[in-house]
Parts: C-alpha cells; sequence; structure tokens
C-alpha cells in the first residue's frame, strides 16, 4: 500500500479490496501450477493402474484360450485353467502394487504448497489487524 496521509476510509477498501483481490487470484493460480504438477507425476501410476485392469480383465475372460489349450496338452485341461487364471491374475496383482505404489510416492493430490500459502497469508492478515 501506498503511505498517503489524508486517504479517505473509501480510498483504503478500495486499496485493500484490490489488494486482496491480487492475492487470491495469485494464489488460484499457484494452486492450479502445484495440481497439474501432480497430475502429471501421478499419470506413470494411473497407467500402470490402466495395465492392471486390463490383465485382471483377460484373467476372467475367454480370451486366454490359446493358452490353456497350450499348457491343458502337458496337464489335465482343468489344471491348465487354473494356472492360466493365477498366471494372469499374478500379473495383475503386480502392476496393481507397482501401480498403487506410484500413486503414493506422489502424494496427497491436493495442493498442499498453496494451502499453506493461503494459512499463512491468513495468520499474517489477523496479526497485521
Amino acid at each position: 500500500m501506498s503511505e498517503q496521509p489524508n486517504r479517505t476510509a473509501g480510498q483504503l477498501v478500495d486499496e485493500l479490496t484490490s489488494d486482496t483481490t491480487q492475492l487470491v487470484r495469485a494464489e488460484i493460480r499457484k494452486g492450479q501450477q502445484e495440481l497439474l504438477g501432480k497430475a502429471r507425476e501421478a499419470s506413470r501410476g494411473a497407467a500402470l493402474l490402466g495395465g492392471a485392469a486390463v490383465l485382471g480383465a483377460l484373467a476372467a475372460g475367454t480370451s486366454v484360450a490359446f493358452v490353456v489349450r497350450a499348457v491343458g496338452k502337458v496337464v489335465p485341461p482343468p489344471t491348465a485353467a487354473f494356472l492360466t487364471t493365477a498366471l494372469y491374475g499374478a500379473g495383475a496383482a503386480a502392476l496393481t502394487a507397482a501401480g498403487l505404489q506410484e500413486v503414493r510416492r506422489v502424494g496427497p493430490l491436493w495442493p498442499e504448497e498453496t494451502l499453506a500459502s493461503v494459512r499463512e497469508d491468513v495468520r499474517a492478515a489477523r496479526h497485521a489487524g
């Protein structure tokens, strides 16, 4: 704020409103950038989870008939079906674990730095008043 004696209350309120608006806009921009960065980091984990979903669907679907038949030439057909399902299920479980670990590594998806900055702004405004 500029140091001018004899400012009216209306001028002070206008200046305070303008300063507050600028601060809020800056904090919103900062929050948007922080969320965008976190979303980019989380995308790898989301891709791993998507892969896990595909492999999980293969474990439950009939598209594994070829593998079941191939294994069925070595072991009885029911055992071949069980082994194939277990193989795809294990792959899906491994991808799920890796995807969840990646998403957890990123941390919370809300803008932590922006929230801390806003808290500090509120604290400063309370003590200034």
